[in-house]
């Protein structure tokens, strides 16, 4: 389904979830506050993806259990301004409408008497601008969080988002037992702990910490805004640099770099997977001009990342050479992969075969290794030779 040139999915989860509005709150309550729920979050993410499309960027939209989303992709860079402009318009949109629908019925939203004196004028009050004024409370993954975020980050660049993903599940946590305490605040006790579901959904054991993290790293290359991290994980360096980069900071954006090199760096990052040669390219070529030595303290995993780096950014000599002396002093498998990799590159196959037969005899872990022999497209004549026909079917069996 599209509505206003967006693609628009509506899972089963939210069918659910208002069907469950109707079961709680009976009838006709529960048929008027689910129809004002399901019409207001389709209007508050039409908000969000009309704003991301006035930047240039695409947009769909996905209805789930609790909650929306409309994700985007931009096709630029985009400021800290444009991106609290997209975070605020889906809860604006929101409230302006809500509003205006209720003074068209001829109800007061401020007068508590006028709007609960009837189901549909109290479900609109509710679906419309009182979870839009919600959606504005600054704790993630609500667009309050986001707002705030770019706000922190014009004092800390690059970093927003990370606090607000620290403070955001205790902050709601406290809110919560005060509402419940509270006896004039016990009716928004439910919002707080439908919010504290979706924040803890991130830490849940049905959800790997391994997946949540992949795919905030890779949100952030895409969308400008990562998703959020729970500590001590945080954005890569190279999406810290980026940032540092796009505000013209050039020093120190090559500073954070050669710091997780040498270590100096805390948190737990994901590979800069999804971020394009475009992307790395710029902030590639300053450091290139100051790469270190490598050195036996230094970071085997933020090496190897770089040497990956250098060679989707089109220099695959010089990650050979760099990757060649990190795995001297690491024994990396991860690292020898990747030297072959840039090895075959160069057309040198024969090097390249013998990376490959290096790496299985380190600590490179077989699935990784035949999957990448498998798959990679530089290792395509290699795959003819007996040394490595041999190598896949050794990693085969033994996986």
């Amino acid at each position: 389904m599209r509505i206003l040139g967006f693609p628009v999915q509506i899972r089963p989860g939210f069918v659910l979830f208002m069907l469950l509005i109707v079961v709680v709150n009976g009838q006709p309550m529960g048929y008027w506050l689910a129809g004002s729920v399901t019409v207001f979050t389709l209007v508050h993410e039409l908000g969000h993806a009309v704003a991301a499309r006035r930047t240039g960027a695409t947009a769909s939209i996905s209805l789930d259990f609790l909650a929306g989303y409309a994700s985007f992709t931009p096709t630029r860079v985009l400021t800290r301004g444009e991106r609290a402009s997209i975070a605020l318009a889906g809860p604006g949109i929101q409230i302006v409408l809500g509003v205006a629908a209720l003074l068209v019925m001829g109800v007061n939203p401020l007068s508590h008497d006028d709007f609960a004196s009837d189901y549909s004028s109290l479900a609109i009050w509710w679906a419309g601008p009182m979870i839009g004024l919600f959606n504005l409370i600054p704790v993630l993954p609500l667009d309050g969080g986001t707002i705030a975020g770019e706000i922190i980050d014009v004092f800390k660049p690059g970093r927003g988002r990370a606090v607000m993903a620290r403070v955001s599940p205790p902050a709601t946590a406290v809110a919560f037992v005060l509402m419940v305490l509270i006896e004039d605040l016990r009716p928004l006790a439910a919002f707080a702990a439908i919010l504290l579901v979706l924040q803890m959904q991130l830490v849940s054991s049905r959800t790997p910490v391994r997946r949540v993290h992949a795919d905030a790293e890779d949100l952030a290359w895409k969308s400008g805004r990562p998703g959020m991290l729970v500590p001590p994980q945080v954005t890569s360096p190279w999406w810290e640099a980026h940032q540092l980069l796009n505000t013209g900071r050039d020093e120190a954006a090559v500073a954070v770099i050669l710091d997780d090199l040498a270590g100096r760096r805390a948190g737990q990052w994901w590979p800069p997977h999804a971020a394009t040669p475009a992307q790395l390219e710029p902030l590639v070529e300053r450091v290139v001009a100051r790469l270190p030595e490598p050195h036996q303290n230094d970071r085997t995993q933020s090496a190897a990342v770089l040497v990956d780096v250098l060679r989707r950014t089109g220099r695959p000599e010089v990650a050979a050479r760099y990757g060649s002396r990190v795995f001297a002093l690491s024994r990396s498998g991860q690292v020898a992969i990747l030297v072959a990799l840039c090895t075959a590159t160069l057309g040198d196959d024969e090097n390249a075969a013998q990376w490959l037969t290096v790496a299985a005899r380190s600590d490179a872990e077989p699935t990784l290794l035949l999957s990448t022999l498998a798959s990679a497209p530089e290792f395509a004549r290699l795959r003819e030779r007996p040394e490595i026909v041999d190598l896949m079917q050794h990693l085969n069996s033994a996986g």
